[in-house]
């Protein structure tokens, strides 16, 4: 195995845990509880298209593995976007709340 195709297992190992720990913090918050298990899902397909660039040894080689790899940037931005855009409401709307 050469030192890029284990770089990749190590993202693949550390996205794929970054996604386990969201759908289990996600249990604990029931406001953003669909929106952690879907954020969490996005992550570990973000790890399992490192496991295939393992495999095909490039993301640009194969384009359907592009292609996912774009889904989950762009869905993953747009769970952030969602995420602040909640988090914001939330904090406006415990300060309205508080006065």
């Amino acid at each position: 195995m050469d030192a890029l195709a284990i770089f990749n297992s190590c993202e693949a190992v550390f996205w794929i845990t970054i996604g386990c720990v969201v759908w289990r913090n996600s249990r604990f918050h029931a406001a953003h509880q669909r929106l952690g298990r879907v954020t969490s899902v996005w992550f570990i397909l973000f790890g399992i298209s490192d496991v295939f660039e393992v495999f095909s040894g490039a993301w640009w080689r194969m384009w359907p593995l592009f292609v996912l790899k774009a889904a989950c940037v762009i869905a993953l931005i747009s769970c952030g976007i969602v995420y602040r855009w909640a988090t914001k409401r939330i904090s406006e709307g415990v300060a309205h709340n508080d006065s």
